[in-house]
């Protein structure tokens, strides 16, 4: 759980970047962005070390 006050900067990442995604696979955003999964990948790598980190 996020502390409170703080803004949930990587969760948001990952939100949006799933919106993206989704929306391509149904094909409402005509952008082809095949490097997504790995961008969500880095993002949830980024999150676990910044977590563990403190």
């Amino acid at each position: 759980m996020a502390k409170k006050g703080k803004f949930p900067t990587f969760a948001w990442i990952v939100l949006v970047l799933g919106i993206l995604w989704l929306l391509g696979e149904l094909g409402i955003f005509a952008a082809s962005v095949p490097w997504l999964p790995i961008i969500l990948i880095i993002v949830a790598i980024g999150w676990l070390v910044d977590r563990y980190k403190k």
